[in-house]
This record gives C-alpha cells, sequence and structure tokens, in this order.
C-alpha cells in the first residue's frame, strides 16, 4: 500500500471517533509480503481487511477500462475507471495470485487473527480461492455478495479457528463470535 493511501485511510478512520481506537493501518514497506511485517508474531487482530489489486498487468486494467467504456456507450476513454498506484492496482497473477499468498501468509499466522477477509471482484477467482483455503485448512470460510450498480463483488472471510477457540477469543474480548 503507497503511503498517501494509508493517509487516506487514517484520516476516514480519524473523522469516524466510534472507530478511532478500534482500527489499526500499516503500512506494508516489502511488496514481496502481504502480512508478514505488518502482523507480528505476538499481536492478535479480530479481523484483517484486504482489498488486492486485482489485474494481472496494466494492460489488462486498460482493457477492462476500454471494456466497461464500450458497453457503456462512452467514446474510447484512456484513463482507468478507478485510481490508485500501480501496486494497488495490479499484481503478477492478478487477485488469484495476491490473495494465494495472502492465504498462505494468513495460515502462517492463524491464530494472530479471528477472521482474515478480502475483496473478491472476480467470480471466476472464486473456486481457486476455495481450493487454496481448503488446501491451507481453513475450518471456516464465509461469503458475503455485495452489488452496487452493475457491478457485483463480494468478500471471502476465512478463520483457522475451530468454534471452540473463537468462542475462547470472544470471552477474552467480550465480543460474541461470528
Amino acid at each position: 500500500t503507497e503511503e498517501k493511501s494509508l493517509k487516506s485511510a487514517q484520516n476516514i478512520i480519524n473523522n469516524n471517533p466510534n472507530f478511532k481506537d478500534l482500527i489499526t493501518c500499516r503500512l506494508q514497506d516489502n511488496l514481496e509480503n502481504i502480512l508478514f511485517g505488518v502482523l507480528k508474531k505476538d499481536e492478535y487482530f479480530d479481523l484483517s481487511i484486504c482489498n488486492p489489486p486485482f489485474h494481472k498487468s496494466h494492460k489488462e486494467a486498460s482493457a477492462g477500462t476500454i471494456r466497461k467504456n464500450k458497453n457503456l456507450g462512452k467514446k474510447n476513454e484512456k484513463l482507468l475507471n478507478f485510481g490508485g498506484e500501480a501496486n494497488e492496482l495490479w499484481y503478477p497473477g492478478g487477485e488469484i495470485a495476491f490473495i494465494t499468498k495472502m492465504i498462505k501468509q494468513s495460515a502462517v499466522r492463524a491464530k494472530n487473527c479471528l477472521w482474515f477477509s478480502s475483496l473478491v471482484s472476480k467470480k471466476e477467482s472464486l473456486n481457486v480461492i476455495y481450493k487454496v483455503l481448503k488446501q491451507f485448512k481453513a475450518v471456516e470460510v464465509k461469503t458475503i455478495e455485495m452489488k452496487q450498480g452493475q457491478k457485483l463483488t463480494r468478500i471471502v472471510a476465512w478463520t483457522f479457528l475451530n468454534k471452540d477457540a473463537q468462542e475462547k477469543w470472544a470471552k477474552k474480548k467480550r465480543i460474541s463470535p461470528a
């Protein structure tokens, strides 16, 4: 994540007093990692939220914009239909590769976070993501669909903690388990 994106997120949190002391944003300095380096071995979080890069390349991102503009009946507009820095918009292998790496790293930090989650833009990515979650022994997986206009996305959330461990976590935090 770029520093200016982190500052923007922190500004949103700071302007919402109910969340100010509950949400922590961190900058990932190492582009080879997703969770390692920001989620330490001795830290515990209730939730990790990720909005991953979903394109495989700048070329794929541009092609998506052209296709969208054509479907909307717009002239060829060269601008991408979303903002952000390069490493926030595309990743080698796209969202499947990014989320797969996140799942692998979350399995290593399985007891440090109650729920991990990621936005999934492409429906065709879901089956691969579910297989990877099964391979890394996620105990529970939930998918939440969201629709805004013509765009359908989903959030996939997973935990490595069984119901007993979730209940113990909730008692420590005094929250109700999912």
